[in-house]
């Protein structure tokens, strides 16, 4: 009996430590991938509504009834890290592809303008949107005297709403926005870019240059070439305030690209990764950490429950025998 009760005690051990772990609640479920989503984004300025606001979104990622993630092919050719551990981390993602999906001339999956109360509601053109993962981006926009630009995010359709633990189909979000003073003067302003290596022991892997360009509206408007002998970057003068300006790297070979906007500089860091972006012959992407965990500890709790029950009834009905 010694023997058993050493197995019961493994059993129970192991059970306990799956059970302890950081694995969220199981009530949300499988995502519904028949279901329908949607977004609906209010724009305002406190209470004032941003009207005539034109927003772009773009298919990133789909998702699966698991939450795992697949890049979808037009963003498949940009080396980013599509992983988001935290609000920081998306913030950033979103900064970066936004760029990246300018430059490129990527089709959104849908568009459109902002009512009189400053909403517009995805499917707007389309018929339906795919569940998935979108980048959310609007154009310059100018009112009562101001310029405003929204800040670009990450959203993920549907949403998993950690308060109930449910998943949200029908998705809504307040963009964040910065703004400037406009007028019939041409205020000019400078950007800079600054290319930040996180390659730690692959110093030698670094290429000897890089290529970045400047968008004035999503369009190429200076080309420039970063390098030790400048010391990897590069200021650009005299530029028109009323324009919305981004950077992108071209061509960031085996490193993942991120970039970040703080104040009039646009950071540029590599991060060696030392494998191709996607690999097309395994296109299984990530999974996404707010949409849950794995659902592999399931089957294994439900597997131990059992043979945890079968092996207490045994042992209920040997110790019968033993009376």
């Amino acid at each position: 009996m010694k023997k058993y009760k050493r197995i019961f005690a493994a059993l129970l051990c192991v059970l306990s430590i799956i059970s302890a772990s950081n694995i969220p609640a199981f009530a949300a479920g499988r995502i519904d991938t028949e279901r329908e989503v949607s977004l609906t984004i209010s724009y305002q300025n406190e209470k004032n509504p941003l009207t005539g606001v034109k927003f772009d979104i773009y298919l990133v990622a789909t998702v699966n009834e698991y939450g795992e993630i697949t890049v979808t092919d037009d963003f498949k050719q940009f080396n980013v890290n599509i992983e988001g551990e935290n609000d920081e981390a998306w913030s950033t993602l979103a900064s970066t592809l936004e760029g990246y999906a300018l430059w490129s001339g990527i089709k959104p999956a849908d568009n459109g303008r902002t009512d009189k109360q400053g909403i517009i509601r995805f499917p707007n053109k389309a018929e339906t949107l795919k569940q998935g993962l979108y980048l959310v981006i609007a154009e310059s926009h100018t009112q009562g005297g101001y310029i405003y630009e929204a800040v670009p995010f990450m959203v993920m359709l549907p949403s998993l709403d950690k308060e109930v633990n449910d998943w949200n189909y029908d998705v809504k979000a307040y963009p964040k926005h910065n703004s400037k003073p406009s007028g019939p003067t041409v205020i000019s302003l400078s950007r800079k870019a600054l290319k930040v290596w996180d390659d730690n022991g692959h110093k030698s892997e670094r290429p000897k240059e890089i290529t970045v360009c400047l968008l004035r509206d999503g369009k190429v408007y200076s080309t420039v070439v970063l390098n030790e002998s400048n010391n990897w970057k590069y200021t650009w003068n005299d530029l028109d305030n009323s324009h919305k300006w981004n950077v992108v790297e071209k061509d960031p070979g085996d490193y993942k690209v991120t970039v970040t906007q703080e104040g009039v500089t646009f950071v540029i860091t590599n991060t060696y990764s030392g494998n191709s972006p996607i690999n097309p012959d395994n296109p299984s992407g990530p999974k996404l950490p707010q949409t849950g965990q794995m659902w592999w500890p399931v089957p294994v709790l439900v597997t131990m429950g059992l043979a945890l029950i079968i092996f207490g009834l045994w042992r209920r009905k040997g110790a019968g025998y033993e009376k």
